[in-house]
């Protein structure tokens, strides 16, 4: 089952669900309604352009594997922000051998 994140979405942007009801032009009861059953495309993508994000980022992502710091390969330090910046260092030093 999807879990959406809308309301964290919201809240890291500064809007209370409130507001972000006004600027899709429903009311928050409606709004509240439709996220505690099942949300149409239509109203997910309102959400998604009124919060600037695109409609899959309303989404939990079910890999919850979270990747944040630094690698300090040599004298080189590689900020890492995800896997993929992990796999891009992992491959450097495997070109370095």
């Amino acid at each position: 089952m999807a879990v959406l994140k809308i309301k964290q979405i919201a809240k890291e942007k500064g809007m209370t669900m409130a507001k972000l009801a006004e600027e899709m032009g429903v009311h928050p009861v409606n709004l509240s309604s439709s996220l505690n059953g099942n949300p149409t495309l239509s109203t997910l993508t309102k959400i998604a352009e009124v919060l600037n994000v695109e409609v899959i980022d309303l989404f939990e992502r079910e890999n919850k594997t979270s990747v944040n710091g630094f690698v300090k390969v040599d004298d080189t330090v590689y900020e890492v922000s995800s896997v993929a910046d992990l796999e891009n260092v992992y491959n450097i030093v495997m070109l370095k051998k």
